[in-house]
């Protein structure tokens, strides 16, 4: 019989591996284009969003977590709530917008967590999900922060001088 706990920390563990794989995409995406700066903070919120999943996994160990069907998850969003699309990037998108679309991440990531917790009946995936959730907040709080100290880009980001060029 699979718990109501076990089927939370499959969702939170899910959450986490698919948000450590779509950075990893991001920046080879960026590496591909040579933008550097970004690829490195993409490979950095990579480690952060494994390590946050070793954390699930650790508080997943006692339990036997049931392996769940793509369709089977219940998101608040049509992805894990830590993965943000691929639209909201461009080669040309600096550290600013990097962070923007970590914070916009953790910003669901929390209220994915926040809504579990005061919407479950499992006192147990209530008082976890709670957990979870200040942890977000606090991720959110970080990010807010290093956003603070990180320079906006000029409204020109995007204009490529270098227009790319397909041969048939």
């Amino acid at each position: 019989m699979t718990t109501k706990v076990a089927i939370f920390l499959a969702h939170a563990l899910a959450m986490e591996q698919e948000a450590a794989d779509r950075y990893d995409e991001l920046a080879d995406t960026m590496e591909v284009h040579n933008n550097q700066d970004v690829a490195e903070l993409f490979r950095q919120m990579a480690k952060f969003s494994r390590l946050h999943g070793a954390s699930v996994a650790q508080r997943a160990s006692p339990h036997e977590l049931p392996r769940l069907k793509s369709w089977q998850y219940r998101w608040n969003t049509p992805e894990p709530p830590e993965v943000g699309e691929p639209e909201g990037s461009h080669y040309m998108m600096t550290p600013y917008h990097a962070l923007i679309f970590a914070l916009e991440n953790e910003k669901r990531g929390h209220q994915f967590y926040a809504t579990e917790a005061s919407g479950s009946d499992d006192n147990a995936v209530r008082e976890m999900a709670a957990e979870m959730a200040e942890e977000e907040a606090e991720h959110v709080a970080e990010l807010e922060s290093w956003i603070s100290r990180t320079p906006k880009p000029p409204a020109d980001w995007a204009d490529d001088d270098d227009d790319a060029v397909v041969v048939d």
